[in-house]
């Protein structure tokens, strides 16, 4: 029989892999959106906040960074909400 820490620390680790799995997932379609060029375009710039060059190093981090900030956020909202998921007694 398992604990409830025991399935914390599983569904974590899964978590966690998942999470490292869609960051290299993001810097892979990175890289092929900056491999084949903007067809013209020379950078981007999202929301107006940054400039990003479309070249396969920069679009690799973007991409990364952009899903890995994503998977934060939602990591840290889970995180919240289940300090306020208790069973009654």
């Amino acid at each position: 029989m398992t604990t409830a820490s025991d399935d914390t620390g599983v569904g974590r680790r899964i978590l966690l892999g998942l999470g490292i799995g869609m960051v290299a997932l993001g810097g892979v379609l990175g890289f092929i959106v900056g491999a084949n060029g903007g067809g013209g375009l020379d950078a981007i710039e999202p929301f107006g906040l940054l400039t990003v060059p479309i070249s396969p190093g920069a679009m690799t981090l973007y991409g990364m960074g952009v899903i890995a900030l994503a998977i934060g956020v939602l990591y840290g909202l889970v995180s919240v909400a289940s300090r306020f998921d208790h069973e009654p007694n």
